[in-house]
Parts: C-alpha cells; structure tokens; sequence
C-alpha cells in the first residue's frame, strides 16, 4: 500500500511498503498533528479514473461543505475553491479531508469582483498553505510565473486554463495553448468552451485524444454541456466539474450525482 501527502512545507511523505495496518496508524499520526499535510492531487490524477470536482463558489454551497458528512463526500474527490467569489475564505472544514484546487479567476473569464492582477496574486499565493493545487488562467501565466514557480516548489499541482465562454477553437489553437501551458509549468492543461453544434464537441473529443505533454481536460458549456462532459471523461479526461450549492455556468452537473452517472457510464 502507497499513499502521498504533501507537508505545508512542500515535503514529500510517503507510506511505502508498509501493511494496512501500520499505513494507517502512520496516516492517523501525520492527521492528527498540529499541521496537517496537503493531499497529493498528483497521487489522485495516476489512479486512471475520471475525478469528480466539486466546485464552492457562493455561500450556500460552502454551506454544505461545511455541513457534509465524510460518507456524504463519497463520490466528490476534489474541491475547486473560486477565491474571486469567496475573497475571505482561507480554508475549508479538515474533517472534509478532501483535497482542495484553489482558483481566483481573470475577470475576463468569467472572473468574479475585477479583481485585480495584484489582489489575485494576493489569493493565490496565501491558498498555497492549505491548498493542493492552484489553477491560473493561461493568459495570466507569465505576470504569475512567481505563483507558478513557488507553487512548484512546495509540491503543488499548476493547472493552467483557459475559458472561451463565446465559442469553441479550433483543434490546432487548442493544441497551441496546450503547449503554451506545457511551457509556463502546467502539470495540466484545462479548457473550457462554448458549445454551438456537433462540430465543435466533435473538435474538444480530438483534442482530448491528442497526445500532449502534459494531461489535458477538456468540457464544454451551454445546452450540451453536461452531455459534453460525460462524453469526454470517457475519451480521457481525468477531472469532471460539478455545482455544490448552485449551479455556476450553463453545462454543470450537481457534483453530488457525478460519481454515480460516471461509473454508470464508464465502469472501471
């Protein structure tokens, strides 16, 4: 039995070769110290299922993560935090013991408040002692490159991003930003995209097969998008993004359903 956590210093801890037993009494003692470790969202993404990501955005659905039970988390593998929602948040309950992808999106992306560059930066870096993961949008990759470099540095996970909430580019431009990610220090590659016809899921299900550097996560939005969703975790995409609390963005399902549509749909 393996299992990997991330101290808040950055630090690697690993429990190998050991028995169930003696694995989790080692897991009990680490939990119950004073600083608690970051769940290693690397070790999740290597298991080769689809993960369900439930995103907090608005109060009554950080209502309900502060309510939920740990057998009511059984189906959410992650937490997505929208810091540009929820700027006074610095933590989420440890009892949920789920690890959390930390966001404080570009206005331009749907970004909540205008933020600016500077109080983004602010979120982001202040989320890199509790959280396991920050996603920054591609376009802000190289003013944040600090964030991204420091990040790496105490063993979090970058997923860099990209939102087209007007249409879906073309398999070529995807396949430009993934590289462009690749190169600023993604470990992982997401988009987000306007559905209009069949033709432009038809585009996002050849980018997700695409051979790239880095994973990529592709979904759409709009009227198709939670069917989108659904299909393209079946053609490879590691991470499926749900509403806790209220829905965010046309296309989502309810975090608390996807696990079930999953296996469902793509029994392991």
């Amino acid at each position: 039995m393996q299992i990997q956590f991330f101290d808040r210093q950055g630090g690697l801890i690993s429990c190998r070769r050991l028995s169930n037993v003696a694995c989790r009494k080692v897991i009990s003692s680490i939990v119950s110290a004073k600083n608690k470790p970051i769940l290693s969202l690397q070790h999740l993404l290597s298991g080769g299922r689809a993960l369900v990501v439930g995103t907090l955005h608005e109060h009554s659905g950080l209502r309900m993560a502060h309510k939920i039970t740990r057998a009511a988390t059984r189906g959410i593998d992650i937490l997505e935090m929208r810091l540009d929602c929820l700027e006074s948040v610095r933590s989420l309950p440890s009892e949920l013991a789920l690890p959390v992808i930390a966001t404080a999106r570009h206005p331009a992306e749907g970004g909540a408040g205008n933020l600016s560059l500077s109080r983004r930066r602010e979120l982001l870096r202040d989320a890199l002692r509790w959280a396991s993961a920050i996603d920054i949008e591609l376009r802000s990759a190289s003013a944040l490159a600090p964030v991204v470099a420091e990040a790496h540095q105490h063993g979090r996970t970058v997923i860099l991003s990209h939102h087209d909430f007007a249409t879906t580019p073309t398999v070529a431009t995807l396949r430009r930003l993934a590289l462009r990610a690749s190169a600023a220090g993604a470990d992982l590659f997401k988009v987000a995209a306007m559905l209009h016809d069949p033709r432009d899921l038809q585009r996002l299900i050849e980018f997700q097969m695409t051979s790239a550097k880095i994973p990529v996560v592709a979904m759409g939005m709009g009227p198709a998008g939670r069917f989108s969703r659904l299909v393209l975790c079946g053609f490879g995409a590691p991470l499926c993004y749900g509403w806790l609390g209220k829905p965010q963005v046309p296309g989502q399902w309810p975090a608390l359903k996807l696990r079930g549509l999953l296996d469902e749909l793509l029994p392991v």
